[in-house]
């Protein structure tokens, strides 16, 4: 399973890379055409990220959005992602028998968002919802 370090452009300028011209084309050609490809040929791909630096004004949850973007841009739609951050993760952390998917016997992990996801991943921006272990802890 491929978990790409998919680095958008402001990252890599954070983190010293040569030019803000060699970050910009570093992360809007070669690491968008990497995921791109990958997702095209099909191979198994789970979501995670190597936030190494630190922004102005940005959490690190912002900073993921930051390498979700890298994943939209490159045409993996939001159905993928959604399975690349939930069955396939669980799945290579080895934890797929007790979590990462809503199935009987599984732990009751489940968030919940006004408006559809499949729609616009953008959505999971706005969580109202999250049960842990099928204990709800945030109602909207």
């Amino acid at each position: 399973m491929l978990v790409g370090t998919d680095f958008p452009s402001e990252h890599l300028v954070a983190g010293g890379q040569d030019t803000a011209e060699k970050a910009k084309a570093l992360g809007n050609t070669h690491y968008r055409a990497a995921c791109a490809g990958a997702y095209r040929i099909g191979v198994k791909m789970g979501f995670g990220t190597d936030i190494v630096v630190d922004l102005p004004n940005k959490t690190r949850a912002d900073m993921t959005w930051d390498y979700l973007a890298v994943w939209r841009a490159a045409g993996v739609p939001a159905a993928e992602i959604l399975k690349c951050l939930t069955t396939n993760d669980a799945e290579l952390l080895r934890i797929n028998k007790q979590r990462g998917a809503i199935a009987p016997g599984l732990a009751a992990d489940i968030v919940a968002a006004p408006s559809n996801p499949l729609d616009d991943i953008e959505a999971l921006r706005k969580i109202n919802f999250v049960m842990k272990d099928g204990k709800i802890v945030r109602r909207p």
